[in-house]
């Protein structure tokens, strides 16, 4: 027979997530026979906010489940189970100053009562990290000082880095930096550490991440595309025209499209820029081609060169192989005698 000490050394313990469904079901069954314990509604309610902000994509539910679990721990003593409850409640903390409110007491309570626990340093993680993640939502979601944001953000961010660096925990330093990347607007470092993150074959760090950046272009650009690439071409397209002070329809004409409605599929993302339209776009708004794909720079550049590259890589897509040849050693020969004339 099951008891209220199974349910808890399971929790602590857990880590099998494709049974976390049927570890649910067995513990609402022993609370709805055994009655309410404070202990077993807060695991209940750890387990259901993260179905809800991760599986069924439902922040509003996860942060109503996020308040039961604040309100529940001010009833109670903060001991390890109620301590590792709240690291994962803080994502989803209705505001963010109640959630660091919360978490600097926990951290308080780490440092003085379980600093000998073996995974006492993971756990700061845990709250470092997930709050990273918070503060990321504070910009769309809270009405705050953006500054202060910013402030508690780096604090985090610069506390999980250094601790995941210690420890060669590279997955979750990479996930820090895409999160660190889109805070900033850092565009072509979103692509870069998402890429990286692909590298290390974590699906459920891919995924999750991606969801999170997603997440961040849709609330706060009014988005509804998921592919990323195409949602962050089409954010700096939109960026990059409203510093100019041009109307959908001013790019529209200028870049000969049919209407409107065109530069609002890109700008949503929710259709992909052809190269020799993003080139006549760049052209347009006075950038280069790596402001969309890993530029950092805001700032008009000379795209002269990059369209010329790009108008010779459509050629050669064109070419046989013996015209590729013959253009290659043209070329080659070109700069030998640019070379030659310099000297």
């Amino acid at each position: 027979m099951r008891t209220k000490e199974y349910f808890i050394d399971e929790f602590l313990k857990f880590n099998d997530k494709e049974n976390v469904d049927e570890y649910i079901s067995r513990l609402e069954a022993y609370i709805s026979e055994n009655g309410d314990d404070m202990q077993l509604k807060l695991i209940l309610y750890y387990y259901r906010g993260a179905k809800a902000d991760d599986i069924e994509n439902n922040y509003e539910k996860a942060c109503e489940i996020a308040t039961l679990v604040l309100e529940s721990l001010k009833t109670v003593s903060w001991g390890w189970l109620e301590i590792q409850v709240l690291a994962s409640a803080i994502t989803r903390a209705p505001h963010y100053t109640l959630g660091w409110e919360s978490m600097q007491k926990a951290l308080d309570i780490l440092d003085n009562e379980f600093f000998n626990h073996e995974h006492y340093e993971y756990t700061k993680l845990r709250f470092y990290f997930n709050f990273t993640l918070r503060l990321l939502r504070a910009r769309y979601y809270d009405n705050a000082d953006p500054a202060d944001i910013q402030a508690k953000f780096d604090q985090c961010m610069q506390q999980a880095i250094s601790f995941c660096e210690k420890k060669g925990y590279i997955t979750h330093r990479t996930v820090l930096l895409v999160r660190q990347a889109v805070f900033y607007g850092d565009s072509d470092k979103i692509l870069e550490y998402v890429d990286a993150l692909e590298a290390t074959k974590d699906k459920m760090w891919i995924r999750t991440t991606k969801d999170e950046v997603v997440e961040y272009f849709q609330r706060l650009g009014g988005k509804a595309t998921t592919d990323l690439k195409n949602l962050i071409v089409g954010w700096q397209i939109y960026k990059r025209r409203k510093a100019l002070g041009m109307s959908t329809s001013d790019l529209t004409d200028a870049i000969g499209a049919t209407s409107p409605a065109t530069i609002n599929l890109y700008e949503r993302g929710d259709r992909g820029v052809g190269p020799a339209r993003l080139c006549k776009i760049a052209e347009v708004l006075g950038v280069d081609m790596s402001y969309f794909y890993g530029g950092s720079s805001t700032e008009p550049t000379n795209t002269t060169t990059d369209i010329a590259t790009h108008k010779v890589a459509q050629l050669m897509l064109q070419m046989s192989e013996r015209e590729k040849e013959c253009l290659l050693e043209n070329a080659m020969s070109l700069i030998k005698l640019n070379k030659k004339r310099d000297e």
